[in-house]
């Protein structure tokens, strides 16, 4: 029987960044789960200061604001993070031992998580690493504001899913978790992101392991199913012996962190099952195999991968499951539009900054999110120009150019449009 122990090195192939409050809780969810390779970045001291659970040496304070942090405002990580490039980018490479891939999280609403996320992207790539996402919506009840940088952000970097140089992508929807969760204000963030570990460790480990059963899911699978673009959703749940197919679809329909995914557009998907030997063994099981592997496998026309393997402490039938390749939850990105038009009337006045940003926004996330990338060319990450204060490139006003990209042999790149 396989039996996991978090303190082992399985997990040494990922490096996990958290940048941000909300990226950073879920980098430390990461370390508090088995993961020994995380680091946090951010622009507020007191945010750092609250991961105890990592340590002082993992974590890396931008002081663009000396410490204070971003206020919801990623233009202010933006005009000023070339000067800190260079020192970020050691940062990180002094971080890396024998890792192939990053995972970086961050809250897409927030100031140093939405300003930092497509840089740190950047950055990863630029080191051999490929690059994935976790990327957090925010709660209905934030500011009108917050949407905006949620949209701005999943717009500029969405353009990099769509040519799989950040795959996977995984999007968590706080307000859906919110009201699913029904968790107490103190509560609400430890068990999602603790789920969202669960699923990420559970597949990084077995994929590791052998498998007496049907098949196993190996790491090739695995790198095939992360890799190809577009959207990721992950999720686990539990089966009973009195499941039906139908109810089976039904929770894994809705086991995700956001609704709405047309499941049958997945380009890549891998399934795990887990029971005990005892389960594993019987005759009810292999019906419930059977059923869960061609129910999946008849959604649509991408790549499957399974792996069935022994574990204690299932009482029948676990099933983790992620869908890669598939397009956004449109219902999802049009609410956040209509949400942020409606709130602009009454906050224009007061923030001279969000002029012209709504009156464009389904101009421009249209522009990001529609239709099949056909660029065959290599794959880069573009982040977008934010001028300084001056218009120069160093948020100084000067004409200091940004740091030039190294190419990674076999590997996607970041790019940003003024490269």
């Amino acid at each position: 029987m396989v039996t996991i122990n978090i303190d082992s090195e399985l997990n040494d192939n990922l490096l996990i960044i958290g940048a941000g409050e909300a990226g950073g809780r879920i980098a430390e969810e990461f370390h508090v789960k088995g993961f020994s390779h995380v680091i946090a970045l951010n622009t507020a001291s007191v945010d750092l200061d609250g991961l105890e659970n990592i340590s002082e040496d993992r974590k890396y304070m931008i002081p663009v604001t000396n410490g204070e942090g971003a206020g919801k405002d990623p233009s202010v990580v933006r005009r000023s993070i070339d000067q800190y490039y260079p020192a970020i980018t050691e940062f990180i490479k002094s971080k890396i031992v024998n890792q192939d891939s990053a995972l970086i999280c961050i809250g897409g609403g927030g100031g140093s998580g939405g300003g930092l996320g497509i840089v740190l992207a950047e950055i990863a790539a630029e080191l051999g690493l490929n690059v994935g996402l976790i990327f957090t919506l925010p709660i209905k009840n934030e500011s009108p504001m917050v949407f905006v940088n949620a949209l701005e952000n999943l717009n500029e970097i969405y353009e990099n899913v769509m040519n799989a140089a950040i795959s996977p992508f995984i999007i968590v929807d706080n307000n859906e978790l919110y009201a699913r969760y029904n968790s107490s204000v103190v509560n609400f963030w430890k068990p999602i992101n603790g789920a969202i570990v669960d699923i990420i460790k559970a597949f990084n480990e077995y994929s590791k392991q052998t498998s007496k059963y049907i098949s196993a899911l190996d790491r090739k699978d695995l790198k095939k199913v992360l890799s190809v673009g577009g959207s990721c959703a992950i999720g686990n749940v539990d089966i009973h012996e009195a499941d039906t197919s139908d109810t089976i679809m039904d929770k894994i329909k809705h086991c995700f962190f956001m609704s709405g995914f047309e499941l049958s557009s997945f380009k890549s998907a891998g399934v795990i099952v887990t029971g005990t030997e005892e389960t594993l063994a019987s005759k009810e099981s292999a019906t419930f195999l059977n059923t869960i592997f061609d129910k999946v496998s008849q959604l649509g026309g991408g790549m499957f991968f399974r792996g069935v393997y022994a574990e204690k402490d299932v009482k029948f039938l676990k099933i983790s499951v992620i869908f890669n390749g598939m397009t956004l939850p449109e219902e999802r990105i049009n609410g956040m539009i209509k949400d942020i038009n409606k709130g602009y009337s009454q906050i224009k006045s007061q923030e001279n900054r969000l002029d012209g940003v709504f009156f464009n926004v389904d101009k421009r996330i249209a522009g990001a999110f529609g239709g099949e990338n056909e660029d065959t060319g290599p794959k880069k990450i573009v982040r977008k120009y934010s001028p300084g204060a001056g218009g120069g490139y160093d948020g100084g006003g000067g004409d200091k150019p940004r740091p030039t990209v190294r190419e990674v042999e076999n590997k996607p790149g970041i790019k940003r449009r003024d490269r």
